[in-house]
């Protein structure tokens, strides 16, 4: 459960470091969007300790998620660690 839980903190940072410093107006509520997300399945985890908890959301965010909603970058690193976080689940999607 730590490694997931890890992975999930490390996109979490990246969609704020995101956030912070974006320029584009239009990326900032799907950031932010993404980020209520990630904050819901921490809490999941880490009350529920189980997978199944947050397999609902995770299915969920990954047809919101898409490759490149965000920009440059930080667009880059945040499906990095949206990938690595999702391949740590083995949710089936």
């Amino acid at each position: 459960m730590n490694h997931i839980l890890d992975k999930l903190t490390d996109y979490t940072l990246s969609l704020k470091t995101a956030l912070n410093e974006t320029s584009a107006a239009e990326e900032r509520p799907l950031l932010t969007a993404r980020l209520a997300a990630a904050a819901e399945m921490y809490a999941q985890l880490h009350k529920e300790r189980k997978i199944e908890s947050i397999e609902a959301t995770v299915k969920s965010e990954i047809r919101a998620h898409g490759w490149s909603f965000i920009s440059g970058e930080n667009g880059s690193k945040v499906a990095e660690k949206w990938v690595a976080f999702t391949k740590s689940t083995c949710i089936e999607y």
